[in-house]
């Protein structure tokens, strides 16, 4: 089977440790069961991408793909999924300098290629390459995974940094590594 992949990473400043956005994708996120249906697979990324949506003014850096080359896809996609072994992640707490703190929550999802999710989706993600790199451009495909029928989608992946512990926040000094060098600033 061919596929398509779609992703996004989005950077936000963290507005204290107790900051309301990191705290509930923190909630939805952890919340999440091992194994869920396709109705509860499209809630749970309904959640997240409201919560970010609700959010977007406040996007700082940002990057995003759409590929239905099924030669590209799967490999894009495992790029993603091998965020998740940590290389991203600060592992203790950043020293208390009174300089921001930053969250980056991602998402990827491998899709059927050719299937009618990912022909809406390949539709809503043909953005204008002015419009690339803008906050609202995000804030409008943030409302692409509600347009899926998750029976299409055959991995997803969505991660959180920091994680646990929003002492470990990144900081701009993480962001400018080479760890994130793909983010783009977003106007």
């Amino acid at each position: 089977m061919n596929y398509s992949v779609f992703s996004m990473q989005v950077v936000l400043e963290l507005q204290g440790p107790d900051d309301s956005t990191y705290q509930e994708l923190h909630k939805i996120i952890r919340s999440a069961p091992e194994r869920s249906n396709y109705a509860r697979m499209h809630d749970f990324y309904g959640r997240i991408c409201a919560t970010l949506r609700r959010q977007s003014d406040r996007f700082e850096m940002g990057v995003w793909d759409y590929w239905d080359d099924s030669n590209r896809a799967p490999k894009d996609f495992q790029d993603w999924v091998d965020g998740l072994q940590g290389k991203e992640a600060r592992t203790e707490p950043a020293p208390e300098d009174g300089k921001p703190r930053y969250l980056a929550c991602t998402l990827a999802l491998l899709l059927q290629n050719g299937s009618t999710s990912d022909h809406r989706l390949g539709q809503h993600c043909d953005i204008a390459e002015a419009k690339l790199w803008k906050k609202g451009t995000f804030n409008h495909l943030l409302k692409g995974p509600r347009l899926l029928n998750f029976l299409h989608v055959k991995s997803d992946v969505v991660y959180l940094l920091p994680g646990d512990d929003p002492a470990c926040g990144l900081t701009k000094g993480d962001l400018s590594s080479q760890n994130f060098h793909y983010l783009r600033k977003l106007t």
